[in-house]
């Protein structure tokens, strides 16, 4: 299998929880940390290692609350819970330890979202309330098309709709001929529009293997085809030690650079663009940055739009040194 998100053989599957699990279901919970158990939205703050058998007993009793398993294999690897509160449907989850930073989570989520479609059709949305430090649970989140309901100091509510059959995850090889397709479309517009960005070369078909190889690559999904695609790249960018203006914080080895987004040119006007970037600034969080930065021609508004409205600030002018032609680019920044 080139990537757990194609799941080609189903090994990875969604059920939802009965009675002969329960054995199974109990030593998950006794084996997790206590502490990340309560964390969870729906279980309210309220088990001990002493009580987590009652505790269950009363979960699986309770009308509100529907328990489903995440398997591999028949082996349970994560637990995803459906709490009706006040009106609203909301999702809390928990993966095994050994599962995580895999995509198991987040191929759970989109295979569970699909599931509660078919079970409860006529629920239109479901909400995740999660905490702000909780980087990992947000980008399983966020890669599952979500939108921020609603925001404080300490915690975010996200909200996803239903039949939702969008995710970003990370790219592999198997797709690099839609990747390209998207490429060239966007090379045309660029030139179209009077940009010499994108027209000497590069991006070419040895940069985006070069991106998957190094794992930096990940990609708006709709239906399961590559949409959208964004390199998420980790470290000092040369490019980006010296600029026309000023940086916050000056090109660094804890920076995130995001380049090469492309969005196919029959999903402009639906904001992937601004998907790419904003999920990007939760990546760059989960791997310790301090910075994220980006750059873009001047002519190519809509990419500024983009970034203007996923929260960079513009900072000045830096130079391509790759191209030898029309090499000033706008520069914009966000510091975590």
């Amino acid at each position: 299998m080139a990537s757990i998100y194609k799941n080609e053989n189903a090994s990875i599957k969604i059920k939802k929880f009965e009675l002969l699990f329960k054995d199974k279901l109990f030593s998950f919970l006794e084996n997790a940390d206590i502490n990340e158990l309560n964390s969870l939205y729906c279980l309210g703050n309220c088990l001990t290692k002493d009580n987590i058998k009652e505790k269950l007993n009363s979960f699986i009793a309770d009308e509100n609350i529907q328990i489903f398993l995440l398997e591999e294999n028949q082996d349970l690897i994560g637990l995803y819970f459906l709490n009706k509160i006040d009106t609203k449907e909301y999702i809390s989850f928990i993966i095994k330890k050994d599962n995580r930073n895999k995509g198991y989570g987040k191929l759970g989520l989109f295979l569970l979202i699909k599931e509660l479609s078919s079970l409860f059709p006529n629920t239109r949305e479901y909400f995740f309330k999660i905490k702000k430090e909780n980087i990992g649970g947000r980008l399983i989140i966020l890669g599952n098309n979500a939108e921020i309901h609603n925001e404080n100091d300490t915690e975010i509510t996200y909200k996803i709709l239903k039949g939702n059959n969008i995710w970003i995850h990370r790219i592999e090889k198997d797709d690099i001929q839609r990747i390209m397709k998207i490429t060239n479309d966007a090379k045309y517009l660029l030139k179209q529009n009077g940009s010499l960005q994108w027209q000497q070369g590069y991006p070419n078909e040895e940069t985006f293997i070069s991106d998957i190889n190094n794992k930096s690559l990940y990609g708006i999904y709709e239906n399961n085809n590559l949409m959208a695609y964004g390199a998420y790249i980790l470290g000092k960018d040369i490019n980006y030690v010296e600029i026309d203006g000023k940086w916050d914080i000056p090109a660094n080895e804890k920076d995130l650079a995001i380049h090469r987004v492309a969005v196919d040119s029959s999903c402009h006007g639906k904001k992937y663009g601004v998907k790419i970037l904003k999920y990007g600034i939760i990546y760059a969080q989960k791997l310790g940055c301090i910075t994220v930065k980006v750059d873009t021609h001047k002519n190519n508004i809509p990419m500024q739009k983009c970034i203007n409205n996923s929260g960079f600030v513009y900072k000045g002018i830096v130079k391509i040194i790759r191209d030898k032609l029309d090499n000033l680019r706008n520069a914009y920044e966000i510091v975590l």
